[in-house]
């Protein structure tokens, strides 16, 4: 978090918003001596016309003469406040942050399984923490949080490496099915190929062609039918350390942010930690909530402000609402 904001808040090294460009596209040797078919052409070239939104920093005396259009502006900084706490930008800097860490670069798994820890972590001991705080005692709050908290990490943990190594088991298991599919059915294995390639237009000699040089080697043939026709990869072998490790962790971290207040108050100052608490709990998901959205949004209209902030609000809702039943269960049950 604190890094976000030095990548927001920095002066001395604003944020730069890159622009898309075609560098490929751009090259001396695609441009003709005709200067009719460079501006017929103007998107293919580079060149922004108008009528799309686009800026053209090429004059028609460059056009006349058959000089190559000036490629747009790489770069532009980005310097208003509406510029820098944008959610393209607070994206860019969340993913800036990750790669603080030289040669660490998070995949979207790593995310979504950091994601998964931090979201219990906070549910699950603020839950807790607030259902024993109505017995009045600091002390069994601490206690009680820190057993959860242990307990939830390495059941967390442990958890996310056994998926993981299912996933790892299955993806065997299905390469080892396709072997013997391919030594034993050959010609089933065939049609599988011709249904792979038939919805993009290739003919049947063309088909004949890949079955060929497939069926050369029964690896490549096995290898070809689990990336194209069941669209399943190799686990990573680390996956179950790193799902392991991630989840747990995330948990751990999650998870103290309720229980700190607690230990900040005195021992006859419960409902001060309570309160604390919540109110610590109620921001912490809110960001929680309104990052997830921007990081795991998977179209760029999905990453509106509004839906940000459902997300932040949606969060702190399950949080608020486990955490109301758990004092709850643990009143009635003190009071009965």
């Amino acid at each position: 978090m604190l890094v976000v904001l030095k990548n927001l808040l920095l002066a001395r090294q604003p944020i730069v918003v890159r622009t898309e460009t075609k560098p490929s596209l751009l090259r001396p040797d695609m441009y003709t001596a005709n200067p009719g078919s460079v501006t017929a052409l103007p998107e293919v070239l580079g060149v922004k016309r108008a009528d799309a939104g686009w800026t053209s920093t090429t004059s028609s005396a460059d056009v006349e003469a058959g000089s190559p259009p000036k490629a747009p502006p790489r770069t532009s900084r980005c310097t208003s406040f509406a510029c820098i706490f944008s959610l393209s930008t607070i994206e860019a800097s969340i993913r800036r942050g990750f790669l603080a860490v030289k040669g660490f670069r998070p995949t979207p798994r790593m995310i979504s399984d950091a994601i998964i820890g931090l979201a219990d972590g906070m549910t699950v001991p603020f839950a807790l923490t607030a259902g024993l705080s109505t017995l009045g005692n600091t002390h069994i709050v601490q206690m009680g949080g820190v057993a959860e908290l242990i307990a939830g990490m390495v059941s967390m943990g442990v958890g996310g490496a056994l998926g993981a190594k299912a996933e790892s088991d299955g993806y065997k298991a299905k390469v080892a099915d396709t072997a013997r599919l391919v030594l034993k059915a050959p010609a089933e294995a065939i049609a599988l190929v011709h249904d792979v390639l038939r919805p993009y237009g290739f003919d049947l000699g063309q088909r004949n062609v890949v079955v060929q040089q497939l069926t050369q080697s029964s690896d490549r043939m096995v290898d070809y039918l689990m990336r194209f026709h069941y669209q399943e990869k190799e686990p990573d072998p680390s996956r179950p350390i790193t799902c392991g490790l991630t989840i747990g962790l995330g948990y751990a971290v999650g998870g103290l942010i309720p229980l700190i207040p607690y230990f900040c108050v005195r021992h006859d100052q419960v409902l001060l930690g309570l309160y604390i608490s919540i109110g610590v709990m109620a921001v912490t998901l809110f960001l929680f909530g309104f990052f997830k959205t921007v990081l795991l949004a998977e179209q760029e209209q999905d990453k509106s402000t509004w839906k940000a902030c459902v997300g932040g609000f949606w969060m702190v809702a399950v949080g608020g609402g486990s955490a109301a039943a758990a004092v709850g269960v643990v009143h009635g049950i003190a009071s009965a």
